[in-house]
């Protein structure tokens, strides 16, 4: 082995004692062997290399050392001592099966420092050069898989609970090598060998949340490596697990990841106090757009703070997606999870103290929803941009299957009149008081009791709609929101649910958003989904213009919308269906008389009184058969890749006749009015009472926006009968969400911030239990 003449990695922290006068330097045993290997120097010359390595495992590992000395060497001086390295590499992957326990340690934890340094080196080549470096090209076969046999037989045997934590952390630093996890070559030696029986096994038996969580990080992780591409083990065994015990302890675990990193958001800023300072300070920042701050902290440090959330445990986020979607089994015991059920189980966790916080939920899908809150309001990185595309994913998948909304409300029974209510006393596990995050203005209205799961889950997609919204917005984003909001609301009305719920907070939702894409439409012009967001915002504002007496409790919600669309007017609708080449059809009547129309400032109109004590009855639109979609042009053509003219855009056509109509005929009788009253104002609370009083006379027209319920067993009109695919959209021929061939490239682009975060949670969590020792 050739002497290298590059400095020395030797740091002053690292001798035992310095050199003073005639006193040479002191180093520690594993400091002076490993010093000299990467010098170049052999170490092993005039020793028997037997009795050598046998002694080097013994000695406790300087995982300081070693780690900051491989990170000052460069990439060619690290190539130029590969000997070394390969010698060091080799040897620790043969005394992984030494009947010594010591040395089994010993020797994982300096492969998983060398692997994870050797990683973080920028080779130009990097999965030859990596392979060259540890190995050599020739052995390379042979040695990762007897270092993944090792592995297994660690983690299968019965060797203590630390060993397998090291062995485990071994398998993550060598899985997450690449921050692309299907550009790790290495990755395809787990696929050669499968570990899924054994990463299961050491799951069931293991007690802490943070090493379960680090298990179930890498198996997801696994189950993504190339699995575009060819059969991935990892995920057909996610996909066929049906083992109770086991899946109830993955949603156990699951949960208080989610309760942990939703406290990473409330230790930065407590919004559970809202006294009456607290909301002069929220209306206050509300005006100023300021961030707020009930506790008086340091704004650019509460924004800093909150700029590093979400914390390295936020691929849960991909494990539960992976089961979600994959496993019907698990997505059932994870709907209907409780944590004080859990009790009961023979699941073996340690307690901790999140179960016994008040502020945790108790079922696995109140915890999901209340992290979510706090992920989607704080949106504001390049990394948690990925993860809240793909909260919204997970919520999607949950809402488009039937059998969740007897967890998310009280389905009414075959019996039941057709306008039952859902009760205030509910079936268990569909009612809950869930904490979510009022940490931005504006807030939605906290309950102060149990509610529907629905009624919290529309509250986080309220509170994402309310908070992204900014030139740089998310449009494949809003686009999932918007569908969520359908999905639920169509299935409400098909199951004959009326939802208890703050329904203006949706109306002015909606109308925000379409104001703030009118106001900002020369900027997403250019982008591909624009122009199906915009479509899809305007049939949902449609859909509840057409079927909300269906939905909604009471008289006065459906109110409340036709006064937010008298108050906006049918311009911002028609703004937007020239602004994106939208064809509106049919063709719209004449307006009114443009100063009629101008003067809707004289109607003193601010936004609407909702009030709860209106009972008259609602009266449905005359109904038709069964609806279809209307969305074979807005949403089943895959998206240009750059933006392109409108007479190259395909057709989309939407219907705004009853949006019009509504506000043509209230404005109307609201005309009428002033002008038998020119001598008084006409303010919301009249405005409301004459839009009740004539709400009986209206007559709106039956549309085919019922999408979710009948595309699934039909076909679509105006196609001919032919289902057209899409290769984009938040739910691809409303068969249901599809990951392929329309999610392929944010999955893959996602994989690559999961691989940093589990790579740096394994990191930490191995500091940390070295740093207790």
């Amino acid at each position: 082995m050739q002497e290298m003449t590059f400095g020395s990695p030797l740091n002053q922290e690292h001798l035992l004692r310095p050199q003073n006068g005639q006193k040479m330097k002191l180093k520690e045993k594993f400091v002076e062997i490993y010093d000299m290997f990467l010098r170049g120097q052999d170490p092993t010359l005039g020793k028997d290399p037997d009795v050598f390595w046998d002694e080097l495992f013994l000695i406790k590992v300087n995982a300081d050392y070693l780690s900051s000395s491989l990170r000052r060497i460069s990439e060619d001086e690290l190539l130029a001592i590969k000997d070394g390295i390969n010698s060091i590499f080799l040897h620790a992957v043969q005394t992984m099966r030494d009947p010594l326990p010591q040395r089994r340690l010993h020797a994982m934890q300096t492969l998983t420092i060398v692997l994870g340094e050797v990683f973080r080196k920028g080779f130009n080549n990097w999965s030859f050069d990596v392979i060259h470096l540890l190995t050599g090209l020739s052995h390379a076969d042979l040695v990762f898989r007897t270092l993944l046999q090792g592995l297994c037989d660690i983690l299968d045997g019965d060797e203590s609970q630390e060993m397998q934590v090291v062995a485990l952390r071994l398998a993550i630093a060598l899985a997450c090598g690449n921050d692309n996890v299907n550009k790790n070559s290495l990755n395809e030696y787990f696929i050669q060998k499968d570990m899924f029986p054994s990463l299961i096994k050491f799951f069931t038996k293991v007690d802490s949340v943070e090493i379960a969580f680090e298990t179930l990080a890498l198996l997801s992780l696994l189950a993504n490596y190339n699995k575009y591409e060819t059969k991935n083990p990892y995920l057909e065994r996610l996909a066929g697990l049906t083992d109770e015990q086991i899946l109830r302890k993955m949603v156990l675990v699951i949960v208080q990841i989610f309760d942990r990193m939703r406290r990473s958001y409330t230790v930065v800023m407590d919004d559970d106090d809202l006294s009456t300072v607290s909301k002069l300070t929220g209306a206050f920042s509300y005006v100023t757009g300021m961030l707020w701050n009930p506790k008086g902290q340091d704004s650019a440090a509460t924004d800093a703070a909150f700029a590093t959330l979400p914390d390295s445990r936020v691929p849960v986020l991909l494990v539960l997606y992976d089961l979600i979607n994959s496993n019907k089994r698990f997505r059932h015991v994870f709907i209907s999870f409780s944590t004080t059920d859990s009790g009961n189980d023979s699941i073996s966790l340690e307690a901790g103290k999140d179960q016994a916080s008040a502020e945790n939920s108790d079922t696995a899908l109140g915890s999901f929803l209340s992290f979510s809150s706090y992920l989607l309001q704080h949106n504001r990185t390049q990394r948690s941009a990925p993860y809240t595309h793909l909260c919204l994913i997970i919520m999607l998948i949950l809402v488009e299957d039937p059998a969740v909304y007897s967890y998310l409300c009280t389905i009414p029974s075959a019996h039941d009149a057709a306008a039952a209510v859902v009760p205030q006393i509910n079936q268990a596990g569909s009612m809950a008081q869930v904490r979510l995050c009022r940490q931005r203005q504006p807030v939605l209205p906290k309950a102060k009791q149990a509610r529907p799961m629905a009624a919290v889950l529309l509250d986080v997609i309220l509170g994402f709609l309310k908070h992204n919204m900014k030139k740089k917005m998310q449009i494949d984003c809003f686009r999932i929101a918007i569908a969520i909001i359908f999905a639920v609301s169509s299935r409400f009305k098909a199951l004959r649910v009326r939802l208890p719920y703050h329904w203006v907070e949706i109306w002015t939702s909606l109308q925000g958003l379409v104001k703030f894409l009118q106001a900002n439409a020369k900027t997403f012009q250019h982008l591909p989904e624009a122009r199906d967001l915009v479509a899809e915002t305007i049939d949902l504002v449609n859909y509840f213009v057409t079927y909300g007496d269906l939905i909604m409790p009471d008289p006065a919600s459906l109110y409340a919308l036709y006064y937010e669309i008298v108050r906006s007017g049918i311009e911002p609708y028609q703004d937007l269906t020239k602004e994106f080449s939208i064809t509106v059809y049919p063709t719209l009547p004449a307006p009114l008389p443009h100063h009629d129309l101008t003067s809707r400032n004289r109607l003193n109109l601010a936004p609407s009184p909702l009030s709860s004590t209106i009972d008259s009855g609602l009266v449905s639109p005359p109904t038709t058969s069964p609806p279809s979609s209307p969305y074979p042009h807005s949403l089943r053509s895959p998206s240009p890749a750059h933006g392109t003219s409108s007479s190259h855009q395909r057709p989309i056509s939407i219907d705004l006749s009853n949006i019009n109509q509504v506000h043509t005929f209230f404005f109307t009788h609201l005309l009428a009015w002033r002008d038998l009253n020119p001598t008084r104002s006409l303010g919301p609370d009249l405005v409301s009472t004459i839009i009740k009083n004539h709400y009986q006379d209206l007559t709106l027209v039956p549309n085919n926006l019922d999408a979710f319920l009948t595309v699934k067993h039909g076909k679509h009109a105006g196609t001919g009968g032919q289902v057209i695919k899409n290769d984009s959209g938040p739910h691809p021929a409303w068969d249901g969400y599809t990951e392929v061939p329309g999610k392929v490239p944010f999955f893959r682009q996602l994989t690559r911030w999961a691989v940093m975060d589990v790579r740096a949670v394994s990191r930490a969590n191995a500091s940390n239990a070295s740093t207790r020792v």
